[in-house]
């Protein structure tokens, strides 16, 4: 067991929540590209390399090399971000809200699909209250609000049941009421998504980049009723 006071292993968490924004997980061996992530980190890859190493040692990641670098984290890093859940459980614990801030973001375009099939509309309308615009808003969190959205993702939030139209499954969605800038809207945790755990899409009744005038790259508060 991870002892709540032991210093060392509680250093480690920024760089497991970095390991899972880039896709890194306990299920299977992912491919670490240390050139990229070092470069979007702002640290050289012989510095990165060296903390990859030190999880290693910790036990905290495995990891082998086939002409490239495949990483998997542990028991004991699941063990510490179960850790930091609880800790903003406890600390969050009496809050009715919570702050997220990121950068909008371009999908893959599939958002309109989606929140136009009537399995999905029906739902939206039934348990958040409106009918959302066909389409979501990408938002990637900054590295400090991502332990916030794996709070998100242990609470029950509001589920959006998922269901079979033409021989086609679509997956579930759980849901948070949120608001941006005033503007009713919802944060969607999606159960199948191309995206890590540093992206969420937020759904209104209205196209959020146009009546706020937003665009790639911009700054996005959204706060989030739990």
């Amino acid at each position: 067991m991870i002892s709540k006071i032991d210093l060392k292993f509680l250093k480690k968490i920024p760089y497991i929540l970095v390991l899972l924004r880039y896709g890194i997980n306990d299920k299977e061996y992912r491919v670490l590209n240390l050139t990229k992530m070092a470069s979007e980190l702002g640290v050289t890859p012989q510095n990165l390399s060296k903390i990859v190493n030190t999880l290693e040692k910790s036990g905290l990641i495995e990891k082998i090399s086939k002409g490239q670098l495949l990483v998997k984290l542990t028991a004991k890093a699941l063990e510490l971000i179960n850790f930091t859940i609880d800790s903003m459980r406890n600390y969050l614990g009496n809050l009715s809200s919570i702050k997220l801030v990121g950068e909008v973001i371009s999908g893959l375009g599939e958002g309109s699909y989606y929140m136009s099939l009537e399995g999905y509309v029906k739902q939206f309308i039934e348990k958040l209250g409106f009918k959302p615009y066909p389409g979501t808003l990408n938002v990637r969190l900054r590295r400090e609000y991502i332990k916030y959205r794996l709070y998100l993702e242990q609470l029950p939030g509001i589920y959006i049941h998922g269901f079979t139209d033409k021989g086609r499954t679509y997956g579930g969605v759980k849901c948070f009421k949120a608001s941006v800038k005033n503007i009713e809207s919802a944060v969607l945790l999606i159960e199948r998504t191309h995206h890590g755990p540093d992206v969420v899409e937020v759904i209104a009744p209205v196209r959020l980049r146009d009546v706020l005038g937003l665009k790639d790259g911009d700054t996005i508060e959204i706060i989030v009723n739990i």
